[in-house]
């Protein structure tokens, strides 16, 4: 059975109108169009394309941060669609996404150990102190997340120590599934191939659901063992990744995989 089910998924842009008198507002575009996908428990999807054309707003539509026009979106057998937004924000604890670079979501003068105190008793925590410290502790070293940085701010942390630290606070919320748009953009090559291995062994070790959106096709193969393709909001190719990087089938695919060719060699 499925841990996420996502059905015929379709996700409009919000009607604007021109900054003239009198004039209509703008047709709607098709953000998502009749996306269809599912991620069994433990399991890793790869799903490769430019932000524009569809990641993105597959995040914020999985979230409930943006309406989708049609479709279905099922977690452990619940209908996001149906539910209240504080039975949602139950949900994004289970099924937080990971941006890239975490500069931005930090606050900037916050320290690590107060965010993650926060996460923690955020995530239904232990409210005993040294119980406490223990489970956080016990995350950041899931995380790869040195104890050193308990007291360092957002300015004072590499981009790698920024994205670790994204990684405890959500594993402090006990998901099932990780969304990860893009988590590993902006680090240095060693760093990015130590973040992915870390991930794939955190999977073994906790039983984690992934959800790989990138623009990175070579990334998403490393991570996952079935991979669709979108463009446009459409899927124009899906399958085991062997299948998709031998034999692509849509031109999209295959310029998908030049690129990564060219920038992974």
């Amino acid at each position: 059975m499925a841990l996420l089910e996502v059905e015929n998924l379709t996700v409009l842009s919000p009607r604007r109108r021109e900054p003239f008198r009198n004039s209509l507002p703008e047709d709607p575009v098709a953000l998502l169009d009749s996306v269809s996908f599912a991620i069994p428990p433990g399991q890793t999807l790869g799903i490769v394309g430019e932000e524009d054309g569809g990641t993105l707003p597959l995040a914020f539509a999985l979230s409930g941060l943006s309406p989708i026009s049609s479709g279905r979106i099922v977690f452990q057998d619940q209908e996001l669609n149906s539910l209240r937004e504080r039975q949602r924000q139950v949900i994004r604890r289970q099924m937080p996404i990971l941006f890239s670079d975490g500069f931005e979501s930090l606050p900037p003068k916050t320290t690590v150990s107060r965010l993650l105190i926060a996460a923690h008793a955020n995530g239904g925590g232990s409210k005993d102190k040294a119980e406490r410290l223990r489970e956080i502790e016990r995350a950041m070293d899931r995380a790869g997340l040195a104890f050193s940085t308990r007291e360092k701010t957002r300015d004072s942390l590499t981009a790698a120590e920024r994205q670790r630290v994204s990684l405890t606070r959500a594993l402090l919320q006990h998901p099932r599934l990780l969304i990860l748009h893009e988590f590993t953009r902006g680090l240095d090559p060693a760093a990015q191939a130590e973040l992915v291995n870390h991930l794939t062994d955190l999977q073994q070790d906790l039983g984690l659901a992934y959800l790989a959106l990138t623009g990175d096709l070579a990334l998403a193969a490393h991570l996952a063992p079935e991979l669709l393709v979108v463009s446009r909001g459409k899927v124009v190719d899906a399958g085991p990744r062997d299948e998709i990087i031998t034999n692509p089938q849509h031109e999209f695919t295959k310029r998908l995989l030049q690129i990564s060719a060219t920038s992974h060699v």
